[in-house]
């Protein structure tokens, strides 16, 4: 063991004098996480929400102490930035992409209240901008169906009371024409006693009616609460960015060219005939082996490292519950990618054939494996041939530690695995070196 040490050293002091190596290695994925971090926000650059939604209001005849209120209502909710305008200037607005949609609502409202009329909204919206135009369309789709679900069961209830309601309403004829002063001066009129009866009796009705509904809709006979639990002993979780999945995805992307890079020293060794000196040399053959393979999961080991120590000071990355979960992952998943790349190193005789090789199975195992996409938004055929490689289980450890805060009892599946491919991995490159050492296919 102590020869696999010695080679492992000289393969070590190599790689750190590859300036370039380094820079590839640790630079680009901090500088491409840095990239998503000016794009989505979060950590250093502060966090990003999503903006309030433009939308034209058109009531023309309501009273302008109820839009006062409505516009309030609006705006405090954070979901909506309301202004106020005519069918007109809402009608520019939309087309011209202001706005998202427009909210419209029919002439005289308060008359058509009034006078039991059924109320039809419209919703003008901006074909381009499909996402934020369909959720005004949702949310008046369901306030309007909540009314009408309370329509219905109003009726099912005093079915009399509302058919007659339409009939009554011809006693509001001729008082609520005009302004406020015009409705008042007939109302004081001794001769319009009859129709005041009547318009008394039938707003009290309409008033009934209503209050009848809105007690109906406020108690809701069956809901739903939705509650985070965290468990005991454990802190409130924390909120889960966009840095948790994209800078582990790509310092376990970067790892594997690196620990390819490392499986080509083979390769350059024997076309530069050190490789069979070191073979003539005293003892068995393993080491040599060996050495690179601690070389390369060392090397594996200081990159995710300064990666992910690195991103939680710059983007606060979590590094998981505990102290030791993540350190786990993180030796596990070098030794897997280290005894990978090697297998692959002694499996083809020249190292062009490697390189070619080693491209096409990063980039494909990155598509399948969760490099680009995260693991559990992964299709099912990707997810199923996904699991034939260990980048998969290293990015499904790695966003359960950091994205979702869970120990090792969380990972214990994906960790048994790549110590299992580890541990198969390394007997197999015992077994093909020293099977091409003895049929003289390093000479």
């Amino acid at each position: 063991m102590t020869r696999a040490w010695v080679f492992a050293r000289r393969d070590l002091k190599r790689m750190a004098a590859d300036r370039r190596a380094l820079v590839v290695n640790v630079a680009l994925p901090l500088a491409l996480t840095a990239v998503m971090g000016l794009s989505f926000g979060g950590g250093v650059f502060g966090k990003k929400g999503i903006s309030a939604i433009p939308v034209a209001i058109v009531a023309e005849d309501v009273p302008e102490s109820m839009r006062t209120r409505l516009l309030e209502g609006l705006e405090k909710s954070g979901f909506f930035a309301p202004v106020w305008a005519d069918s007109l200037a809402a009608d520019t607005l939309v087309r011209n992409g202001k706005v998202a949609a427009a909210l419209v609502l029919p002439d005289d409202p308060l008359t058509a209240f009034f006078r039991a009329d059924s109320l039809v909204v419209e919703v003008w919206k901006d074909p381009s901008s499909d996402i934020k135009a369909g959720i005004v369309e949702e949310i008046v789709g369901r306030g309007v169906l909540r009314v009408q679900a309370g329509e219905a069961a109003f009726r099912a209830l005093w079915p009399d009371d509302y058919m007659t309601i339409g009939a009554d309403s011809l006693g509001l004829d001729g008082l609520l024409e005009g302004d406020v002063t015009d409705i008042w001066t007939r109302l004081r009129d001794p001769g319009q006693t009859a129709a005041r009866e009547r318009a008394f009796d039938f707003l009290v009705r309409q008033f009934d009616h209503q209050v009848a509904l809105q007690r109906a809709l406020q108690g809701a006979a069956a809901g739903l609460a939705v509650a985070d639990k965290v468990p005991t002993g454990q802190e409130e979780q924390r909120e889960t960015s966009l840095f948790d999945y994209f800078l582990p995805s790509f310092a376990v992307f970067f790892l594997m060219f690196a620990v390819a890079a490392g499986a080509r020293d083979l390769h350059r060794e024997r076309a530069r005939r050190t490789l069979q000196r070191q073979l003539l040399g005293p003892g068995p053959a393993w080491p040599i082996v060996v050495g690179k393979w601690i070389a390369s999961v060392a090397q594996g080991l200081v990159m995710l490292s300064v990666l992910l120590g690195v991103g939680a000071l710059l983007f606060r990355v979590n590094l998981g519950p505990d102290p030791w979960t993540l350190p786990i992952v993180i030796v596990l998943t070098c030794t897997a990618a280290a005894g990978f790349f090697l297998a692959l190193a002694l499996l083809v005789s020249r190292e062009k054939v490697l390189d070619n090789l080693c491209t096409a199975v990063i980039l494909v195992s990155g598509m399948i494996g969760g490099n680009f996409l995260p693991v559990d938004n992964l299709p099912p055929w990707a997810a199923g041939a996904g699991r034939y490689v260990f980048n998969y289980w290293a990015n499904l450890s790695f966003s359960r530690v950091i994205g979702g805060n869970e120990g090792l009892s969380g990972i214990a599946t994906p960790l048994l695995v790549l110590a299992g491919a580890s541990l198969v991995l390394l007997v197999v490159i015992l077994v093909l070196f020293n099977a091409r050492v003895k049929r003289g296919g390093w000479a």
